[in-house]
């Protein structure tokens, strides 16, 4: 028989067991476990410790799934957009003080009729498909390398001068991005990278290239794929004492709140995100991140002209022009090669180069300043057919 002193203990661990067995409200619905499953992205209001052990409550005990905290190993978000999902995973992708928000596999009926109802749910939506926007980028199509010409690439020509005809010569600041980190968030992202900061064919050529790839080697993710890399970039800016961070994302698909919204938490946090227009030829505000109103969105322009590039798409979310047709910078699978590729993807790191410039030269700032200080540098009225009529200049040296 059991004393006093021990039946006091256990009555109030019996009430505590009880309490949180009851703070578990399951749906009452049949279809929360049928096969209808679809991959959605969950925004949480608040990121308080209780509220997300309450849904962990109820997706472990009430959808019996598994949930498991996002690793982006080291730096790099392996996916394989081409092997069978895990649909008993939730991925919880939360940026601890900023944010809450976790991917799974659920019924429709039940996100639509409960999930999304919920009070401390800010939203909840089907993932999209997200892919490289190159218009034209033919693997097989490389350069041999060769020695540093005297003549520069014309595109690193183009966006030191206010108009044709080109001089030959690439006018940049000596210090070239120095001590400013960009996260390229892509497949491979060679060619991408080497316009930010390659040595012969780069636009800031000593800033800190860092890769984090969020597309499988087709060029291929999805919406969460993304919001894990940005989150992980969050991450690495928080804990860093050197917060001259912008990121690139030369990538695109359909208009998603998820992907806009965290690079809405990017650009609150004082990074500066680039991002590509993308290459349908159509209103880049039916896409994202091209629709994120933070974001600064990039346009194509042609190789021989001031003409909007066929591709490219347009709008009022694009908020500057680059090149963006047959830019040479390095190959992706061949060592000692180079790779061509048009595209929006192109256009976008001539822009995210010119803000390292901008950095290493000027010193950080706001990410709304840098688009004054970018929009103050541009050349208006230049531009044949493209709206908005602004195209990118580089600081001078």
């Amino acid at each position: 028989m059991f004393s006093q002193r021990f039946l006091i203990p256990l009555l109030f661990l019996t009430l505590s067991l009880l309490t949180v067995i009851s703070a578990v409200k399951c749906p009452d619905t049949t279809n929360i476990q049928s096969s209808d499953l679809e991959e959605h992205l969950v925004f949480l209001k608040t990121s308080k410790t209780s509220v997300c052990s309450d849904h962990k409550d109820l997706l472990t005990k009430c959808l019996g799934r598994r949930v498991e905290k996002f690793n982006s190993g080291q730096g790099i978000f392996n996916s394989d957009c081409n092997k069978s999902p895990d649909k008993n995973l939730i991925t919880d992708l939360s940026f601890d003080g900023t944010f809450s928000v976790y991917s799974g596999f659920f019924d429709k009926a039940f996100v639509k009729n409960f999930l999304a109802k919920r009070d401390d749910v800010e939203f909840a939506e089907p993932t999209i498909k997200v892919n490289a926007n190159y218009a034209i980028f033919n693997r097989t199509d490389r350069l041999e390398k060769r020695t540093i010409q005297s003549n520069a690439p014309y595109n690193l020509d183009r966006i030191d001068q206010k108009d044709f005809p080109l001089d030959g010569k690439y006018n940049y600041p000596n210090n070239a991005g120095s001590g400013v980190n960009i996260y390229v968030i892509d497949s491979h992202g060679t060619n991408v990278a080497g316009i930010i900061g390659g040595k012969n064919f780069g636009v800031s050529k000593k800033s800190k290239l860092i890769a984090v790839k969020v597309l499988d080697q087709n060029g291929q993710g999805s919406s969460v794929t993304v919001v894990a890399g940005l989150s992980f970039v969050l991450l690495q800016h928080s804990a860093s004492s050197n917060k001259n961070t912008v990121i690139n994302l030369s990538l695109g698909g359909a208009f998603s709140q998820s992907i806009n919204q965290m690079v809405s938490f990017c650009s609150n946090a004082g990074i500066h995100v680039v991002v590509s227009a993308g290459d349908g030829s159509t209103d880049a505000c039916n896409t994202s991140p091209a629709s994120a109103p933070q974001a600064i969105t990039v346009g194509a322009t042609e190789k021989t002209s001031n003409d909007m590039a066929s591709f490219s798409n347009f709008g009022t979310c694009v908020k500057i022009f680059a090149p963006g047709r047959d830019i040479v910078a390095a190959g992706a699978l061949l060592s000692n090669s180079l790779s061509k590729a048009s595209g929006t993807s192109q256009s976008c790191p001539h822009v995210t180069g010119a803000v390292a410039l901008i950095i290493s030269k000027q010193g950080n700032m706001s990410p709304s300043s840098m688009l004054n200080t970018l929009m103050t540098l541009s050349t208006k009225n230049i531009l044949q057919n493209a709206k908005p009529n602004i195209f990118l200049r580089v600081p001078s040296p």
